[in-house]
């Protein structure tokens, strides 16, 4: 920095993308640094004798104590200090650095951790190849969509009878987890009115308890006990039992038609069941072929992720945690819970959880890097007019009278940063199952070079 004494800086390469960085500082910017410091602290300090901010160094030096107007110079020069040791060897850190270490005092010797930004070598990623087979949907498949479109359609009506199976029961419903040892009662579900359809299939709110209820009358009642799996999918569900106590309310039967041609055009632009089948058709396979494609190109990205090197500063792992952290609290907080509750109620700690998502968080920051790799190489790019097209699809989905409001949200810079993002990354996934199917060709020719921001000049903390 012009006007500011030289510094002696030595660099030392680390691992993981990192640099140790050694500054040593002239006497005379220490002092310097040291007597501005008092100033400032004197003004918040009564000196008998003294107006604030007026006491002379030597009266502060004994009224504060040299290690508090060190500690407060440090919190300022350490700054000024990293980002001028930038300057001078070009560094260019991916995110805010560290002050480690105050070597010596006499002369100041300061020691610093400069992250770099990620490198990763892509390997032989063009060479992936996996195989391509779209899965085929079976008459069955249409079928038995067709069937549960039918049945949608079906009249109902009240019935001055029992229930019956495919009739639809209107019940109250209360239900409790059962105390066991380590475990106290809890209420599952309390509702009145609920629908319910009399059927087999219908596992809500546990397998079995729907089709239970054929036989009941109007103001019957029934209790139903059912024991979750021990591999059920929530936890702290598996091996409890729970008890339901049922109310019947009303019994509604349901006469389902049968199909026609004119059922078939009542359902939207179809010319006849052929024509209805036939559309159902293609949209199961469209459907089908996106799911398919969505896990083909991450099969294939995950091919690519394994024949690379990343390597990555241990900041950056810290930050993704951070992030997933925030995600999760974001969640939990539009559920009516926070973080800090969550926690309680599982019993862990955050140092617990961050260790438990570590592995996740690794294989998502690297997936991204990785992935961002690819774009370089591929020369990958959004133009305007996508983004314009991805705006005015968005928009249209609007209700009514808000669809120019939600335009003029979508035109925020951040906003627009937001969907060029989300469109090269669907645009980079796509050239990935392109390339692991051996359908890409030759990669273009590099545009010309930009100027790329900086990193980041920033100390994070000081000891």
């Amino acid at each position: 920095m012009k006007g500011l004494p030289a510094l002696k800086v030595e660099t030392q390469d680390l691992e993981n993308r990192q640099v140790k960085l050694t500054v040593e500082v002239p006497d005379d910017r220490l002092h310097e640094a040291m007597r501005s410091a008092a100033r400032r602290m004197s003004k918040q300090t009564r000196i008998p004798g003294f107006r604030p901010g007026k006491a002379p160094y030597e009266i502060l030096l004994q009224r504060l104590g040299e290690e508090a107007i060190f500690e407060e110079a440090l919190e300022s020069l350490g700054q000024d200090l990293y980002r001028q040791a930038l300057e001078s060897t070009a560094l260019e850190p991916f995110a805010p650095g560290s002050l480690d270490e105050v070597v010596s005092r006499t002369p100041l010797v300061l020691r610093y951790t400069v992250p770099l930004s990620p490198k990763v070598d892509l390997g032989g990623y063009r060479e992936v190849r996996l195989p391509y087979k779209p899965p085929a949907v079976t008459d069955e498949a249409v079928e038995a969509f067709l069937e549960d479109l039918r049945q949608s359609q079906a009249l109902i009506e009240p019935a001055d009878r029992a229930l019956q199976v495919q009739d639809l029961a209107i019940v109250d419903l209360e239900g409790e987890l059962l105390p066991k040892e380590g475990a106290e009662a809890e209420t599952l579900v309390k509702q009145q009115a609920v629908s319910l359809l009399v059927a087999e299939a219908n596992e809500w709110p546990v397998p079995g308890l729907a089709l239970a209820l054929a036989g009941m009358a109007v103001g019957e009642t029934k209790d139903y006990e059912y024991t979750f799996l021990e591999t059920y999918q929530t936890e702290s569900l598996r091996g409890r039992t729970a008890r339901f106590h049922i109310t019947c309310q009303e019994v509604k039967s349901r006469t389902v038609p049968d199909w026609t041609d004119e059922l078939a055009r009542s359902l939207g632009e179809y010319a006849d069941l052929v024509d209805l089948r036939s559309q159902v058709r293609k949209g199961l396979e469209d459907q089908a072929r996106g799911r398919f494609d969505e896990e083909f190109a991450e099969q294939a990205l995950e091919a690519m992720h394994k024949g690379t090197t990343v390597t990555y500063p241990p900041q950056v792992l810290k930050d993704e945690l951070s992030d997933m952290l925030q995600d999760l609290d974001a969640r939990l907080r539009s559920q009516g819970m926070n973080l800090a509750e969550y926690l309680k109620a599982e019993k862990k700690t955050e140092q617990e959880l961050r260790t438990e998502l570590e592995p996740r968080a690794r294989r998502q920051l690297e997936r991204a890097l990785v992935l961002y790799e690819i774009v370089e190489a591929e020369r990958l790019q959004v133009e305007e007019p996508e983004i314009a097209e991805a705006t005015d699809r968005l928009s249209a989905g609007a209700q009514a009278g808000t669809v120019e409001s939600l335009r003029k949200a979508l035109e925020q810079p951040q906003n627009r940063r937001r969907i060029a993002f989300n469109l090269l990354t669907e645009k980079a996934l796509k050239q990935v199952a392109t390339i692991a199917r051996g359908e890409a060709g030759p990669v273009p020719p590099a545009s010309e070079p930009t100027d790329e921001p900086s990193g980041e000049s920033d100390v994070q903390a000081t000891p």
